[in-house]
């Protein structure tokens, strides 16, 4: 079974060694004793960590002095490979589904010399190497006592060689002649277990792997390890339902992309369109807004669709003018919007004599528009009181806690609004 390309990026990213270490522990914290913060869409790292040491998982075990730096090592790697955004002490759009995606295959590497083998392998990979020093590898994973390390590479380059995969074990180096992208398919591959799938399961692992480039049926009957039968239905089913378009002709056969793009009537290509689009956004915010946007801004926009839906909400903003009677209806229609907010949120005692906001439902039911400026403040709201409350001339004695108690405030109204 093919292995996402995120959980892939993961292990091209973490070090072998990292299995060993308290990474290993924070993962299974992250996917079994998380479920309190799951809810949350802004959380400080210190309320994390803190949890971390009360976890069942922790009890009777001696925690490194080190702890806290370590947590900060993990946050930065979960922060480059975008499951999770880090902003000075608070984290927030943490991708959950994805970091036990890679809980659980480290879980499998720990269990196998040939998945850890493998991985030594994509980590070394991931330099965009053509080729690797069996001494290199042998010395990254040495902490876990290897003793057939060469009889492991042996197999791992007999299977895929027989499997297609360009790779040659020539004077204490291994070779490899394969595009890099389907390389690191070929070797992580194999790590994760082999299963039964459904067909909802095929369609999803095939339009992933699709979407990272274009590949023929046959390259993704032996690269997701399907039956080519399997794989030509499954894709006969995509097509007619309008999820791939032809790319064009290659050696092995029609190769295809995902995407809801074809039959362009303008005869641009994916890729330009996108180019064309992202430019267009970005040179208007910089003319607007004076904001400087750049094309990673945009990574998270799925689809060219989408991007352009954003494109032409840009172009239509600038040429919008107010006029006396649209900025009359529209101010005060604010205030009819924020007396909802103020019905929606009140303040209630509890025990503690500390006071909480009770927040109800109808709040979701704003305009879409409106959450979004909404969330925007909130937002803004944590950063200036952390600003505040970190100013030298204010002595603040507990400002952890009156932090804490203000996200935990503000996500009772975010999760609302589903983001």
């Amino acid at each position: 079974m093919a292995l996402s390309s995120s959980v892939i990026y993961a292990l091209k990213l973490l070090k072998p060694d990292s299995i060993n270490s308290v990474f290993l522990s924070f993962f299974e914290y992250f996917k079994y004793d998380s479920d309190e913060i799951r809810t949350q869409q802004i959380i400080l790292k210190e309320d994390i960590l803190e949890q971390f040491k009360k976890s069942d998982r922790q009890k009777g075990k001696t925690l490194p002095k080190s702890l806290s730096e370590d947590f900060d090592g993990l946050v930065k790697i979960l922060s480059k490979l975008r499951l999770l955004e880090e902003d000075g002490d608070v984290l927030q759009n943490i991708k959950w589904d994805k970091i036990i995606d890679v809980c659980n295959i480290l879980r499998k590497i720990e269990s196998s010399d040939e998945r850890k083998v493998r991985w030594g392998l994509l980590y070394l990979l991931s330099h965009d190497k053509d080729e690797i020093n069996i001494n290199e590898l042998k010395l990254l994973l040495k902490n876990f006592k290897l003793t057939n390390i060469d009889k492991i590479l042996q197999k791992i380059i007999k299977i895929e060689s027989n499997s297609g995969l360009m790779i040659t074990n020539d004077n204490n180096k291994i070779k490899f002649e394969t595009e890099h992208k389907i390389t690191d398919h070929y070797i992580a591959d194999a790590i994760e277990e082999k299963s039964r799938r459904s067909p909802g399961e095929i369609e999803k692992d095939i339009l992933e792997l699709l979407d990272e480039g274009s590949y023929s049926n046959q390259e993704i009957s032996r690269i997701l390890e399907l039956d080519e039968a399997v794989v030509s239905r499954t894709m006969t089913k995509l097509r007619n339902q309008n999820k791939l378009v032809l790319s064009n002709f290659g050696t092995n056969g029609f190769r295809y992309y995902t995407t809801n793009c074809q039959n362009c009537p303008f005869g641009k290509t994916i890729s330009s369109c996108r180019k064309d689009a992202i430019s267009y956004i970005v040179s208007a915010f910089k003319e607007a807004y004076d904001v400087e946007l750049t094309s990673q801004h945009f990574d998270d926009v799925e689809s060219n669709q989408a991007l352009l839906s954003i494109k032409r909400i840009t172009k239509m903003s600038k040429k919008y003018s107010m006029t006396k009677f649209e900025s009359n209806l529209y101010e005060n229609y604010e205030k009819l919007l924020q007396i909802v907010i103020k019905n929606s949120t009140k303040k209630t005692m509890n025990a503690g004599n500390n006071d909480e906001i009770a927040v109800l439902p109808n709040l979701s039911k704003l305009p879409k528009i409106f959450q979004i400026g909404f969330k925007s403040g909130i937002q803004y709201e944590v950063q200036l009181m952390k600003k505040m409350l970190n100013d030298p001339k204010k002595k603040q004695q507990d400002f952890g806690s009156f932090l804490s108690k203000l996200i935990q405030d503000s996500n009772k109204m975010l999760h609302l609004f589903g983001h």
